[in-house]
């Protein structure tokens, strides 16, 4: 690729009429996107195909068929995995739609103090690091006494418990983590839906009597359905394409009975912390990337995106 592209260079400096070509200029504006769209996805896309289908050692590769995808499907980890992830992904869909909507129209509202100090509190969190977050994260949510969720259990007189150490309450502390973080970064996404809803609405809203929760569920809720549509499709691939959080909450990929394991982790654990398991590790991740798919188009499909013009028409 690299003596391409100096041929390519070679020969546009013997023709230095070239440079100043009307013909030509379309090309090379979209040229660095064409070559980044190859060398960054069409190649590793290809490649990674290809892979899904060999064993790959340190010798070499060979040939093994559908066996990566037989190995995959056989084994129960795989399971656990997706399922964490499917569960991870409709909690945080749950959560991070709605809850940053109405906060944003509070935000916005002309009745609201102290909005841009509101509005700067809830984006703070964007800016920390996931790995800063998920240390603090392990430790409030510690098995010792001392730990701040265990003693928030403890103003109520319940005892301490194990948090990371069974299947919902480590589900709740990915989760919680996740609305820490997001909530503001969706909370922008909303407020910008909301600036472009014409102020003659509100206004002919309150002439006809209208409340707050009225002008809320008949001018927001559906004006910001673009908004809502864009944040649900980036929530689905956030929520199966979660690892970071996981991996350091539990403190590794290895967390107990597997209770934190993402569809990404088990990639990560073959591709990564295993020996000659990339064949494995790529069939994972082509699997990972129709199951997105295919959820990420039933989704725009079921809220009228794409598929239904016929029926508006």
């Amino acid at each position: 690729m690299l003596a391409g592209l100096l041929l390519i260079a070679g020969f546009v400096a013997l023709n230095r009429e070239l440079l100043y070509s009307q013909k030509l200029a379309p090309y090379v504006f979209v040229a660095p996107f064409i070559i980044t769209f190859v060398v960054f996805f069409a190649y590793p896309m290809i490649t990674t195909v290809l892979m899904s289908f060999q064993e790959i050692t340190g010798s070499g590769s060979t040939w093994v068929g559908f066996k990566n995808y037989q190995d995959m499907f056989a084994n129960k980890n795989f399971y656990t995995a997706v399922q964490n992830s499917a569960v991870y992904m409709v909690l945080t869909c749950a959560i991070l739609i709605p809850v940053p909507m109405v906060l944003a129209y509070i935000a916005e509202s002309k009745f609201t103090k102290a909005g841009k100090f509101f509005k700067t509190v809830a984006f703070m969190p964007v800016l920390c690091s996931v790995v800063v977050a998920g240390i603090i994260f392990r430790m409030m949510f510690s098995e010792l006494d001392g730990a701040l969720m265990n003693q928030a259990r403890g103003l109520f007189g319940l005892e301490p418990i194990t948090w990371l150490k069974g299947s919902s309450t480590s589900m709740f502390a990915m989760v919680l983590l996740c609305f820490w973080r997001w909530t503001g970064m969706n909370m922008l996404y909303y407020m910008a839906g909301l600036k472009s809803i014409p102020a003659e609405l509100y206004e002919a809203a309150d002439i006809d009597g209208a409340n707050a929760f009225q002008k809320f569920t008949k001018i927001c809720l559906p004006l910001l359905k673009p908004t809502t549509i864009y944040v649900l499709t980036i929530s689905i691939y956030a929520g199966l394409s979660m690892f970071t959080e996981s991996y350091m909450i539990f403190g590794g990929n290895n967390s107990p009975k597997n209770y934190g394991l993402t569809i990404v982790g088990y990639l990560y654990r073959y591709g990564f912390e295993k020996v000659d398991k990339f064949g494995f590790a790529s069939a994972v991740g082509l699997v990972l990337l129709v199951g997105s798919l295919i959820i990420t188009l039933v989704q725009l499909w079921i809220t009228g995106t794409i598929g239904r013009k016929g029926e508006k028409a």
